[in-house]
């Protein structure tokens, strides 16, 4: 699947902060509580994409986050190792690698 949008998202200290590329351009960052109107202001915001988006996702509350956001016809999930990237930009890079 080709994506137009690639969101990188980290967990970590309570927040889920996120990095948009657009393009493989960046594309906005945000920061949100790491509760359920977090997760669910980031459904929200995924819903408003008609393009499919990618995402990979790095933290404690990783696999919850992806079990959440979860994967459909105009979306891919990665869970990704902190090891491998942490910070919102480089996983949202992540992403736009991936096959």
């Amino acid at each position: 699947m080709s994506s137009d949008l690639c969101i990188g998202i980290s967990s970590k200290n309570e927040v889920l902060e996120l990095a948009a590329l657009e393009h493989g351009r960046p594309a906005g960052a945000a920061n949100f509580p790491a509760t359920e109107i977090g997760l669910e202001a980031i459904k929200v915001f995924l819903a408003g994409s008609a393009n499919p988006v990618r995402l990979a996702v790095t933290g404690v509350a990783a696999l919850s986050i992806a079990l959440a956001l979860g994967n459909s016809l105009q979306r891919e999930v990665f869970v990704v190792s902190a090891a491998t990237a942490d910070q919102p930009l480089a996983l949202a890079q992540y992403a736009m690698r991936s096959i």
